[in-house]
């Protein structure tokens, strides 16, 4: 019995930690494709291209946009 509850205990800490893993790595990639869509909305900026195509090219908002013009400007 006390072994069968340790077997289900380990099981559920390595259920949880997959878990984990798969949410950190999904977190991950969301994060990277956000910087991939600032980077090119950075390089559309210094190109002097409108904001309503970058918004349009990058699925960034104008105020998102406006944030990272500033940051140029500095």
């Amino acid at each position: 019995m006390i072994y069968n509850l340790e077997l289900t205990l380990e099981e559920m800490q390595q259920q949880a930690l997959l878990k984990g893993l798969k949410e950190g790595e999904q977190k991950g990639k969301l994060e990277g494709k956000l910087e991939g869509k600032r980077e090119v909305a950075r390089n559309l900026l210094l190109l002097n291209v409108d904001i309503e195509t970058i918004v349009k090219a990058t699925g960034l908002t104008p105020d998102e946009i406006a944030v990272l013009k500033k940051q140029l400007e500095q």
